[in-house]
């Protein structure tokens, strides 16, 4: 039976995966601020450099594949040449930089991979330094608008969203954010969100979400509509202590970023005009796992 680890780099997380007896299990989470930290010392610190070795190596098996992101995308080719030359002498592993298009190709997968809705279809993948957005029709995608910014770079324009309340108006946020959005040309009534862990939001702040009403897929179990998010999410902003939720979750790196996703969110939400958002865990990982069983990879 086939089993491997594949293991996704972002610009602020990093995921580990196992597939094994055709279930892709998730070993685990870790955030590591890497654009943050680029944007100061233009480079990958030594200090990040170290952490990603260690999460990479306690994973890690005799056939594991390694993914970056946008971060990595952004290296000159003599960072890029440094990097996989360091990155081979600690790991003993391969590191492939993916484009854009490639990790919309393998998110979208798993995101409407077995799934029966006939209309179109919007699929954000959020990350810390970019935000790609692909419309789909009967599984197929019509179209691509991908943006090179993400939660960090929100966070950036607004700090305040790192600390315990946010005061600047979130009308004038959602504005300054959609600046960045490369607008799609198609609209979707449906939202789903992918490549960050959506679902944890909702659940460890116990904000209510309905079941998915839309149609029936393991991966994508509940849906919101749109109006009920903007009101939860003005809580998060203004009303909910970050400091606390912090300390709760031991989870400091994620929830400073989340206020800056959020604003994200809200942007391509008002943009599709969607009505409802599937708040997911969907990462690449399922078209990667694919990818690699046809031997494409």
């Amino acid at each position: 039976m086939e089993k491997f680890i594949i293991i996704e780099i972002g610009s602020t997380n990093s995921k580990a995966y196992l597939y094994e007896n055709d279930e892709v299990i998730d070993l685990g989470r870790r955030t590591i601020e890497l654009k943050n930290h680029y944007k100061v010392a233009n480079k990958i610190t030594d200090e990040d450099k170290k952490e990603l070795f260690d999460f990479v190596n306690t994973n890690k098996l005799e056939k594991t594949y390694v993914f970056g992101t946008s971060i990595f995308r952004n290296l000159t080719n003599e960072q890029q040449d440094e990097w996989y030359k360091e990155w081979r002498e600690n790991t003993g592993l391969d590191f492939t930089i993916v484009t854009p298009d490639m990790e919309n190709e393998f998110t979208v997968y798993g995101a409407v991979a077995n799934i029966d809705y006939k209309d179109k279809i919007a699929v954000m993948i959020g990350g810390g330094g970019s935000t790609e957005l692909s419309i789909v029709e009967n599984g197929h995608i019509i179209e691509k608008a991908n943006s090179p910014f993400g939660a960090m770079d929100t966070t950036d324009m607004f700090p305040e969203l790192r600390t315990d309340k946010a005061s600047t108006d979130y009308d004038t946020m959602v504005k300054e954010t959609k600046k960045l959005v490369n607008i799609p040309k198609n609209k979707a009534d449906l939202l789903i969100l992918a490549g960050g862990d959506y679902i944890y939001y909702y659940e460890e702040l116990n904000y209510p979400v309905e079941s998915n009403k839309f149609y029936k897929n393991p991966l994508q179990p509940y849906s919101l509509d749109v109006e009920t998010m903007d009101i939860l999410d003005r809580k998060f902003f203004y009303e909910t202590s970050l400091d606390e939720i912090c300390k709760r979750t031991n989870n400091d790196g994620w929830w400073r970023g989340a206020r800056g996703m959020r604003l994200c969110v809200k942007s391509l939400a008002d943009i599709l005009e969607a009505k409802y958002i599937i708040p997911t865990r969907i990462s690449m990982v399922y078209g990667l796992v694919e990818k690699i069983k046809n031997n494409e990879i």
